[in-house]
């Protein structure tokens, strides 16, 4: 699906025309481009762990594992958003979470972010979502703008389990 969601910018460079879309397979590069350059502003030098068929094939093969939208200004795609579908088990509702944003640095405090994150709650109202989620590192400038759109701080922690540890739980199970 590539229509417009009627979620545009507002800002100093919204006087360019600017689109949120669905994403679709031929926009898998264009997605690992963003997700590299997620990457880099967060671990700079890092080389990306993914590449544009993985993306494809998780986001738009048989069995997506997740959405993606791209903004574009002037047809030239300048950032998007990723998220999936959850599960928010106290109150027996499905919700969004967000995975990843990213909006190119010269396209920042454009809108362009806050039309996706607003296209995204715009698809949660529709499927009955009860919440979008999302996790963002402590001390990252980000924090504001989400407080900003009207998201809350949970004061939650982040926990994980892979590699050697995910291997060693799962094979000392009881």
């Amino acid at each position: 699906m590539t229509a417009d969601l009627d979620c545009h910018g507002r800002g100093p460079a919204a006087l360019s025309s600017l689109l949120v879309r669905h994403a679709a397979a031929d926009d898998a590069q264009t997605i690992f481009g963003f997700v590299s350059g997620l990457i880099e502003d967060h671990l700079p030098g890092q080389a990306p762990w993914t590449s544009a068929e993985r993306i494809e094939t998780d986001g738009f093969g048989p069995d997506p594992l997740f959405e993606a939208l791209i903004a574009e200004r002037d047809a030239k795609p300048v950032g998007f958003v990723s998220f999936f579908r959850g599960y928010a088990g106290w109150r027996g509702k499905p919700m969004g979470i967000v995975h990843a944003l990213y909006v190119l640095p010269e396209e920042r405090r454009t809108g362009a972010a806050r039309a996706l994150m607003a296209a995204v709650a715009k698809i949660a109202l529709e499927r009955d979502w009860v919440r979008v989620e999302l996790f963002v590192e402590e001390e990252r400038p980000a924090i504001h703008f989400y407080e900003a759109i009207g998201m809350r701080d949970l004061h939650h922690r982040h926990m994980r389990l892979d590699g050697e540890t995910l291997v060693h739980l799962a094979n000392n199970c009881l």
